[in-house]
This record gives structure tokens, sequence and C-alpha cells, in this order.
């Protein structure tokens, strides 16, 4: 599903602006139908994943100003090629919604999620 040239996917975010769509495989089979974009501009961003190459690139970036995901987006991720992932015509407006929520009861994970309260 990611595009080869892929340096960080977000799971769990917020946009803003266009969404460039990438056209999926037929070949792909996936449990759920998945949208994958390039966004315009990110943030509230609690779930990723990086290649090494990518996590070089920040790391000589340092330091960081503000909030790391809006330093990100404001610098135009350093020329990184950015992609987003949503479950497709789920969440607001059928926009899609986040693989990865930050809401417990958005979620029928059995993963633990650290930093909260188990109840």
């Amino acid at each position: 599903i990611l595009p080869a040239d892929w340096d960080i996917l977000y799971l769990g975010f917020s946009d803003r602006g266009e969404r460039t769509y990438v056209p999926s495989h037929p070949d792909d089979e996936l449990l759920l139908p998945v949208d994958l974009f390039r966004p315009e501009y990110g943030f509230h961003t609690h779930a990723y994943a990086l290649t090494m190459s990518a996590a070089h690139v920040l790391l000589s970036n340092l330091p960081v100003t503000g909030p790391v995901d809006v330093w990100l987006a404001d610098n135009q991720w350093f020329g990184l090629n950015i992609y987003c992932s949503v479950v497709a015509n789920e969440g607001w407006q059928g926009q899609g919604a986040c693989l990865v929520s930050q809401r417990k009861h958005d979620t029928h994970s059995d993963i633990a999620q650290s930093g909260r309260e188990q109840g």
C-alpha cells in the first residue's frame, strides 16, 4: 500500500488544506479500506512511522521549535515524502478516520494505551 518513496506515514493526526490522494492498487488486499494521501499541513499528531533515513534528516534539523508536528509542517517536513492513511469513508463528513485513535472509547483494540488510566 505504501509508495516506495515514503519517509513518514501518519497513522493518527489532523490535517488541513488540500489532500492529494494516492491511487490504490487493485491487487492490495487489506482488512480495512484505507485511503492514502499527501497532506498539505498536519498537526495533532499522535501516531506515525518513519524510515531510518527520515530519522536522520529530522535529527540533523534539531532543535525543535514548538510542538514537533507543527515544526515539521511549518518546515514542509524538510523535503521528506509524507503520507497519511485513513480508514476510507469514515470519520468527519466521510473524509476518513485515523487508523490509530487517541480516544480509548473509539477503539475495540486489546492493546493497552500508555499514559491512560486502565478502567
